[in-house]
């Protein structure tokens, strides 16, 4: 199972990285039902994969849908916060990122690609 988690995990991110957002977000959703059906909520992997999704998701202009994941993810990971401080740092700073460029792009602030 976690080979498995693993192996789509690096498919979404290249997926990603050639700019196919849609298709990548799909492999990222096949992880987190994985991941949910056969990890416990704390557990790192678990968690890296449903962040890794709310990243998909911002990345695909999904903003609305990477919020609750990642607000979701957060909620696990301050229960747990001893093990995942680093983790919780990560997520926080993501979701900052994401909703500042949210902001950017509704206001025609942006510097960056709004596009997806």
């Amino acid at each position: 199972t976690v080979q498995e988690i693993n192996d789509l995990d690096e498919k979404a991110w290249m997926l990603l990285y050639k700019g196919q957002y849609d298709e990548a977000v799909k492999v990222w959703e096949e992880v987190k039902e994985i991941a949910e059906r056969n990890l416990a909520p704390e557990n790192e992997i678990r968690l890296n994969a449903l962040s890794n999704l709310g990243f998909g998701y911002t990345a695909n202009g999904q903003y609305q849908q990477a919020e609750l994941l990642l607000n979701d993810v957060l909620i696990v990971q301050r229960k747990f916060s001893e093990r995942n401080l680093l983790s919780l740092a990560t997520n926080i700073n993501m979701l900052t990122r994401q909703n500042l460029k949210q902001h950017m792009c509704e206001h025609g602030q942006a510097r960056i690609s709004c596009a997806h």
